[in-house]
C-alpha cells in the first residue's frame, strides 16, 4: 500500500490557482481535465475495485482464510475462521496456529512452515486438527502458499482452511462399521467351526467312553482283571471325556451372547452394506443396480446377523466376478406375500454348477481355493434362526442368485 500510494502521489500533478483570481471564470482549458487527473481517478477506481473483491473473499462462508506474519502469528482472518476455531480476531492476533493445534502435530506444522519461509517450498496442504477455544477438536483441509510483502521485509502466509470434521466423523464411522462387521464375522465363522467340529467329534468320543466302559465290565469279570489293562482302559475313558470337555469349552468361548431383537428397515439394510462395499466395488468396477421396494414393511431381528449375511452375499457375489468382463450386481427387495419379504442378490459371474447347488450351504463345502466353506452355512443358521429361508439358484442369462425370506411385522407399517 505504501508503494501504491507513492505512486498516486507522483502520478497526480494539481494546478493550483491565485486567491485573487478566484471570482475570475476558469478557461476551458482549465475546466478540462488535466492527465494527472484522470490517472488518479484511474487509479482510484482499480484500488477500490479491488478491495471489494478482497472483501468478497474474506466474506465468504465456505473457507477460512488467515493472513500470517514472519513469525507465524495471525494479521488477518476472516469470520468463517473465527467461526470455524471459536476465537475472536482481536484474540487470533494473539497466538499462532501452532497454539491451537494438537501437540503431536505441531512439528509437522514447524517443518512445513519453515520449509515455506526459507523458500525450499511455494504451498503445501495438510489435512490437520485445530483445537477450538471450547476445547473441541475439529478436522480441517489445509491449503498455505507465501504471498510477497513489498511494504516491509519478510513473507506473509495466506492460509485457506476449509472444515471437514463431518466428513472425517463419517469415514470413522463407516471404519468402525466395517470393523465391526468384520469381528462378527470372524467370531461368527469361528463359532460355528468349532460347533462343526464337536458335532463331528462327539460321536468317535462318546464310542471311546461307551468301549471304555464295557471294557471295564468285561476286565471285572471272571476271569480276574488285569491291573494294568483296567487303567489303560481308565485312560481311555478319562482322555475321551478330557477331548469333549475341551472341545465344549472352545465352542462356549466363541458363542456369541444372545442380543435384543429390534425392528429393522430392509431397504436401509441394504442401503449400509452398499456403502460398506463401495470402495471394493469400485476397484472392480462393477455397476450395482438396485430395486427396493418401498411399500414393504420392517422385520424383526438381530440387525448385526442379518448384516453379515447381506454382507457375505455381496461380497461371495464380487468374488464371483472377478474373472468376468461386464460386471453388474443388482441387489433388490420385494414383497413376497402378505407377511413376508424377499431380497435377492444376483451377480453376472462365472456362476455355480449344477451339481453344486445342494452342497453349497453345507459345512465346509468350498469352490474357493482359500475357501474355509463356512459363510453360506452361517447365513443360512442366521437366516433360519429368523424363521426365514436362504437359497440359491442360476442366473437368468449366466451368474448365480442368491434369495432369502423373512417374516416382517404387521404391527408397523413403513
Amino acid at each position: 500500500m505504501l508503494e501504491f500510494g507513492h505512486m498516486l502521489a507522483v502520478d497526480c500533478k494539481w494546478t493550483l490557482r491565485p486567491q485573487n483570481d478566484c471570482d475570475k471564470p476558469m478557461t476551458k482549458q482549465e475546466v478540462a481535465p488535466r492527465d494527472g487527473d484522470k490517472r488518479f481517478v484511474q487509479l482510484e477506481r482499480e484500488l477500490r475495485a479491488n478491495e471489494d473483491r478482497w472483501d468478497a473473499v474474506l466474506a465468504n462462508p465456505f473457507m477460512g482464510i488467515t493472513v500470517l506474519d514472519k513469525n507465524q502469528y495471525f494479521i488477518t482472518t476472516n469470520s468463517t475462521f473465527q467461526a470455524m476455531v471459536g476465537y475472536t480476531e482481536d484474540e487470533l492476533k494473539k497466538i499462532t496456529p501452532l497454539d491451537i493445534t494438537p501437540a503431536n502435530e505441531r512439528e509437522t506444522n514447524r517443518i512445513l512452515f519453515n520449509e515455506l519461509q526459507q523458500g525450499k517450498r511455494q504451498h503445501f496442504e495438510l489435512v490437520k486438527r485445530l483445537q477450538r477455544k471450547d476445547g473441541q477438536l475439529i478436522w480441517i483441509q489445509l491449503y498455505v502458499f507465501r504471498i510477497a510483502d513489498r511494504a516491509a521485509t519478510g513473507q506473509h502466509t495466506f492460509g485457506m482452511n476449509f472444515d471437514i470434521t463431518e466428513k472425517m466423523q463419517a469415514q470413522d464411522a463407516l471404519q468402525a462399521a466395517r470393523a465391526e462387521l468384520e469381528r462378527s464375522a470372524h467370531v461368527s465363522r469361528m463359532g460355528a467351526m468349532t460347533a462343526s467340529i464337536a458335532h463331528e467329534m462327539n460321536q468317535p468320543l462318546a464310542a471311546v467312553v461307551g468301549f471304555g466302559s464295557a471294557g471295564l465290565r468285561w476286565l471285572e469279570q471272571t476271569p480276574p482283571v488285569i491291573d494294568k489293562a483296567r487303567e489303560c482302559l481308565k485312560n481311555i475313558v478319562r482322555a475321551g471325556q478330557s477331548a469333549a470337555d475341551v472341545l465344549e469349552g472352545v465352542r462356549a468361548m466363541f458363542k456369541s451372547k444372545k442380543l435384543a431383537n429390534v425392528s429393522i428397515d430392509l431397504n436401509q439394510l441394504i442401503e449400509e452394506v452398499l456403502t460398506l462395499v463401495q470402495g471394493t466395488v469400485k476397484k472392480h468396477d462393477i455397476a450395482v443396480h438396485t430395486e427396493l421396494d418401498r411399500a414393504i414393511m420392517p422385520v424383526t431381528g438381530n440387525r448385526v446377523q442379518l448384516q453379515q449375511v447381506l454382507f457375505n452375499l455381496v461380497t461371495n457375489a464380487i468374488d464371483a466376478m472377478e474373472s468376468v468382463a461386464d460386471r453388474t450386481l443388482l441387489v433388490k427387495s420385494e414383497r413376497e406375500d402378505s407377511d413376508r419379504a424377499r431380497i435377492t442378490v444376483e451377480d453376472s459371474g462365472t456362476g455355480i454348477e449344477p451339481q453344486h447347488i445342494d452342497k453349497i450351504f453345507g459345512s465346509f463345502f468350498t469352490t474357493k481355493v482359500e475357501g474355509m466353506g463356512m459363510g453360506l452355512s452361517i447365513c443360512r443358521s442366521i437366516i433360519e434362526s429368523h424363521d426365514g429361508r436362504l437359497w440359491a439358484s442360476a442366473g437368468r442369462s449366466r451368474g448365480a442368485v442368491f434369495q432369502f425370506t423373512l417374516p416382517t411385522n404387521p404391527s408397523q407399517s413403513k
